[in-house]
């Protein structure tokens, strides 16, 4: 499904007649943006790009739709060349590269976060590079508080969270008393606006030991994109990435469970410890955690 950009990494173009590469030298990473014509632009931004897909209502039918934004954006000064068949050439440099974050879920709603170049183009469709690339280097994992605990009269729930090699955690959860029907352990990833929780375990009784591990793909992708992005297209390269995803009438369809792209510093963590008394009656304690490098 990807298209080879020159320079041999992958590009995968929505943008009709322009397409992108990237290199990194000495440490830097530059974006490469191509254009057969003139793109006429008016600024050149770079900084955390951000793509959200859901559904907004029109008239008395819903439509999906992809909105697309710069976090933290900062202008800055593209190298420009203009070839003598009227092609265009911008060259810009990523200040902050760091691995890409993407949830999504259910009916193709979610969030995709990475580093971007925008090009703001007054007359005409705005121009989109977002650089999609896995961890290239050992992540660490820090647990704000590795002990959770919950308790209901003589009952009381544990957790006893271990980090292990490759951001991996041994965890050991301890069910005493009758007050509890039963105890479990959650994951709770967040990006944006969206959040995608993951069961450990859950015990009836007694200590039990469970290990978690981050879920880890290879991918190295440079998407382009121009204008209005379709749930078609949007769904193409999710299945690029690796996720299951039923066909839709309209070339959509539904994610099968959550998928997460991978673990790494753009997604904020919380290890959740639930004592379950009966039907939505649980204690809860809970541990902020990180991805760091």
């Amino acid at each position: 499904m990807w298209q080879v950009s020159v320079s041999l990494m992958p590009c995968y173009s929505l943008a009709g007649g322009i397409d992108a590469t990237y290199a990194v030298e000495a440490g830097a990473t530059s974006v490469t943006i191509n254009s057969k014509d003139r793109l006429k632009h008016r600024a050149v931004y770079t900084g955390t790009g951000q793509m959200i897909f859901h559904w907004v209502q029109e008239g008395k039918t819903q439509a999906w739709r992809c909105d697309i934004s710069m976090l933290d954006a900062e202008a800055v000064q593209a190298t420009e060349t203009v070839g003598v068949d009227g092609s265009q050439r911008l060259a810009v440099e990523l200040k902050s590269v760091y691995p890409a974050g993407l949830i999504l879920q259910g009916r193709m709603v979610g969030t995709l976060m990475a580093p971007a170049v925008h090009v703001d183009v007054p007359w005409g469709e705005d121009i989109w590079a977002f650089l999609i690339r896995s961890p290239w280097f050992p992540l660490k994992l820090s647990i704000d508080k590795p002990t959770l605990s919950v308790t209901h009269d003589t009952g009381k729930a544990s957790a006893f969270l271990s980090i292990l090699g490759e951001g991996s955690v041994s965890a050991q959860v301890v069910l005493d008393g009758a007050s509890f029907k039963s105890a479990s352990l959650v994951v709770r990833r967040t990006l944006g606006l969206f959040s995608s929780n993951e069961a450990v375990c859950e015990i009836n009784a007694g200590p039990q030991a469970f290990a978690w591990k981050p879920i880890a793909r290879v991918f190295d992708l440079l998407l382009v994109v121009k204008g209005t992005v379709s749930e078609g297209h949007i769904a193409d390269v999710a299945r690029g990435l690796g996720a299951q995803i039923s066909s839709g009438v309209l070339g959509g369809g539904n994610v099968e469970g959550d998928f997460v792209l991978c673990d790494g510093p753009a997604t904020s963590y919380s290890w959740i410890l639930r004592g379950h008394r009966g039907l939505l009656e649980n204690e809860e304690d809970r541990s902020d955690a990180k991805f760091t490098w």
